[in-house]
């Protein structure tokens, strides 16, 4: 199996457990938290999707704007063009909670930006995880070390992605 194929394999395995997890999930556990310096479920799923579309135009093809921007996703959500959740104060994510958009809203977007992580990946081949786009998808938060491939730019989506998907699954499990 290709290492490329392995990617997609995982992203799709997790994205299923995500969506399990969320089924029959009704607006007031998505906001809850289990102390108030956690995030709350709405406020992951969102994350993540941001995560992932900002790693996408930003590190790997710096090309595209943004889904969240370009199709209108942060109008249509109520949300800043500008947020994703990265290095949010306590204040915000209570912001995020008060004004969530819709969980469905929140899920078409990540299957959006899913979409086109997937439509990228399956242009690569295994050599292509080893370039160096020499790019930050975070300008605001640092730099990235100068040897960040694009191969450790999946790693560190799949990495963040189960931990927060631990997170949603021990929410849901403790629900209210």
């Amino acid at each position: 199996m290709a290492v490329t194929a392995f990617i997609e394999d995982l992203l799709e395995e997790s994205k299923r457990r995500l969506y399990r997890m969320l089924r029959d999930l009704t607006p007031e556990e998505l906001i809850w938290r289990p102390v108030p310096e956690a995030n709350s479920i709405g406020f992951i799923v969102w994350h993540i999707a941001r995560v992932e579309d900002r790693w996408l135009a930003g590190f790997a093809v710096d090309q595209m704007t943004e889904r969240w921007i370009r199709d209108g996703w942060a109008e249509r959500c109520g949300l800043s063009e500008s947020h994703t959740g990265v290095g949010f104060t306590l204040e915000q994510v209570d912001d995020f909670n008060k004004n969530m958009p819709p969980i469905a809203e929140i899920m078409a977007y990540f299957d959006a930006v899913r979409e086109d992580m997937l439509a990228y990946l399956r242009s690569l081949n295994d050599a292509d995880l080893d370039v160096v786009p020499g790019r930050a998808p975070f300008p605001e938060v640092g730099t990235l070390p100068p040897d960040f491939t694009i191969g450790r730019m999946f790693r560190q989506l799949i990495g963040e992605y189960n931990q927060h998907l631990g997170q949603v699954g021990y929410f849901t499990f403790h629900r209210i």
